[in-house]
């Protein structure tokens, strides 16, 4: 169940203007694993293109959105540290993208789990198995090819290489967290990408059903339940740059997969995340400072929501 507009710009706004990031976090709760005495902790896995990436500005941010989020772990260089704007590289050290406000607002909603988070982004990159990058190689999937398409399987030889990179960072995050003593679990997923799927008609038509893959082969690879998975609706400026040629089907496509859609294309789990009210840059395309806040935020409020009715 998601929620309501109003109840939802109230939590925006409480966590927009109540955080208090340098406070002492309380003492995580005692959860461990059934086959051993690791301390199970939560992680996260931010993922998609450019505006996952990130064009949000650390310079721009007011003072206290630059602070440590105590408890918010980020997987950078190999290791985990505590997510500090700034010092921890995002996009680079200078940039950000959704996954600052994301971790203030679940840390702010749940201080007593702290939360790990890997992100990975590849800009302009696409979802559907008939692309290779930014050209269109044909419906029909074949290996190779620069994509996040997973496969039907672990040993699909077409999983595109976006994807397989994209596991070979979670598993290298996962193995971080094991060497701190700590057993991961896969909590959540957040999705920002389909602007490259919104060229062709077959990659805007099919995107849901390429979604709903996404998501089941990336609990299969990592031997998880089913989470969570939250995602945004992409490109809200109308009217839409030429190059996005089908940019209504996808976007389309995009609100038929949410779980309360009441579509056929429905995926349990998956939660869609409306960008309208989110600042643009002057491209159209890509979240300002302010956009890439609020964005984080958004998805935050969603997962809080998801995990709630689990």
């Amino acid at each position: 169940m998601k929620l309501n507009a109003p109840k939802q710009l109230c939590c925006l706004l409480l966590f927009a203007f109540g955080v208090c990031v340098g406070c002492t976090a309380a003492q995580p709760a005692a959860d461990y694993s059934e086959q051993s005495d690791r301390k199970v902790v939560r992680v996260y896995l931010l993922s998609g293109q450019s505006n996952m990436q990130g064009s949000g500005v650390i310079d721009q941010l007011p003072d206290t959105w630059r602070q440590p989020i105590e408890g918010a772990y980020f997987f950078a260089d190999g290791r985990f540290g505590v997510l500090t704007p700034g010092a921890t590289p995002l996009n680079g050290r200078q940039r950000f993208g959704p996954e600052l406000g994301f971790a203030r607002a679940m840390r702010s909603a749940d201080p007593e789990h702290e939360i790990y988070i890997i992100k990975f982004a590849r800009s302009g990159q696409p979802l559907h198995a008939g692309w290779d990058g930014n050209q269109w190689a044909g419906a029909e999937p074949a290996p190779g090819r620069k994509t996040f398409y997973p496969g039907l399987t672990p040993d699909d030889p077409n999983i595109g290489k976006h994807y397989r990179d994209q596991m070979r960072h979670v598993r290298a995050g996962f193995d971080a967290i094991r060497e701190l003593g700590l057993e991961p679990s896969l909590t959540g997923v957040v999705w920002m990408q389909g602007e490259q799927d919104a060229k062709h008609a077959v990659s805007a038509t099919q995107y849901a059903q390429s979604l709903g893959r996404f998501k089941a082969r990336i609990e299969e690879d990592l031997d998880s339940e089913p989470v969570p998975f939250v995602f945004g609706q992409v490109l809200p400026h109308e009217p839409a740059l030429a190059r996005f040629t089908h940019r209504a089907q996808c976007r389309q496509a995009m609100a038929n997969a949410d779980q309360d859609s009441g579509h056929a294309d429905a995926i349990s789990g998956c939660v869609m995340v409306p960008t309208e009210a989110m600042v643009l840059l002057k491209d159209t395309v890509h979240y300002s400072t302010e956009g890439q806040q609020t964005l984080g935020m958004a998805f935050a409020v969603a997962m809080i929501d998801a995990h709630s009715h689990e």
